[in-house]
């Protein structure tokens, strides 16, 4: 028995090319942004630096349960990466801290559609679709902002944020630990 693998390949590979395509589309997007003399390879241990209370904005976003679970997040992903974590009176080399925004944006579902029955006189009842537009709702964006300062000037010297992580569905202890790793993966000495 053989099998004729000639026609099996393309029928194989468009949809799998497809859905990568579509999958690398959906990928959350980091963004960095580093000072051109930082020596990020000189670093190997920090501390936490909370950010100054302000004025509540969001409710969600300005908690102390957020603030636990970012530093959380932070603490466990970058002693995984081999940095030490001490007190900020250890002597740190540089220090870390966080800052949150939301905005709302509008979401669409695609169109939409409505059925029903109409008395097509003479000919009888047929059935019919027509079109109402898309479906539009309000939803809440939320950006994790993660910064590293050195520790002796206290000048930032890297930044790094995703706006598609979170959102006002899941600031879950997942999320945002998933947020922190993605975000520090791009935190390299270059």
């Amino acid at each position: 028995m053989s099998i004729d693998f000639k026609g099996f390949l393309p029928k194989f590979l468009l949809p799998l090319l497809a859905g990568v395509v579509l999958l690398s589309a959906c990928a959350p997007r980091i963004y960095v942004d580093q000072a051109p003399d930082a020596k990020l390879g000189a670093y190997h241990r920090f501390a936490w630096l909370s950010p100054p209370p302000a004025p509540v904005r969001n409710p969600i976003l300005d908690s102390q349960i957020l603030d636990e679970r970012v530093h959380k997040a932070v603490s466990a992903d970058l002693k995984a990466r081999g940095y030490d974590e001490v007190a900020p009176d250890a002597n740190p080399d540089f220090l870390v801290t966080y800052h949150t925004s939301a905005k709302q944006t509008l979401q669409s579902t695609g169109p939409s559609f409505s059925f029903g029955f109409v008395d097509a006189f003479p000919h009888g009842f047929g059935a019919a679709a027509f079109p109402i537009g898309p479906d539009v709702e309000t939803r809440d964006e939320g950006t994790l902002m993660l910064d590293v300062l050195d520790a002796q000037s206290k000048r930032l010297v890297w930044r790094g944020w995703t706006t598609q992580l979170l959102n006002q569905d899941n600031y879950s202890d997942s999320a945002v630990a998933g947020a922190v790793k993605d975000i520090f993966d791009k935190f390299r000495v270059h």
